[in-house]
C-alpha cells in the first residue's frame, strides 16, 4: 500500500462549510477502485490547512486509474471549489523503514 498525503489550504472563514463537504469526499474516495482508507485532518496551529491521507493499493491506482473514475469527479465536486490553491501532494511506501 501507498499513502497520498495532499495539503489542502482553504480560506479559513469557510472551515464550516468545508467540514461539511468532506463526509461527500471521503465517500467518493472509498468508493474508488484502489482506495483503502481516507482520513481528513485539521491542522492545530495553521488555520485553514488539513492534510488529506489517503491509502492507495498502488501509486498507478492513485495517478492512474483514479482520475478517470466518476469517484474523482464527485471528489472535486465536494470540495475542489474550496482550495484556495492547489494541493501540495506526495505519496510514501507502506512500508516502515
Amino acid at each position: 500500500m501507498i499513502y497520498e498525503h495532499a495539503r489542502l489550504t482553504i480560506d479559513p472563514a469557510d472551515a464550516e462549510k468545508f467540514e461539511q463537504a468532506v463526509p461527500a469526499g471521503r465517500e467518493a474516495l472509498l468508493s474508488a477502485p484502489g482506495c483503502r482508507e481516507v482520513s481528513f485532518l485539521r491542522s492545530v496551529d495553521q488555520p485553514g490547512v488539513y492534510l488529506l491521507k489517503v491509502g492507495w493499493d498502488s501509486i498507478t491506482d492513485h495517478l492512474e486509474v483514479f482520475p478517470t473514475t466518476p469517484q474523482a469527479a464527485r471528489l472535486a465536486d465536494a470540495i475542489a471549489s474550496f482550495w484556495t490553491k492547489a494541493p501540495e501532494v506526495i505519496h510514501f511506501n507502506g512500508e516502515e523503514v
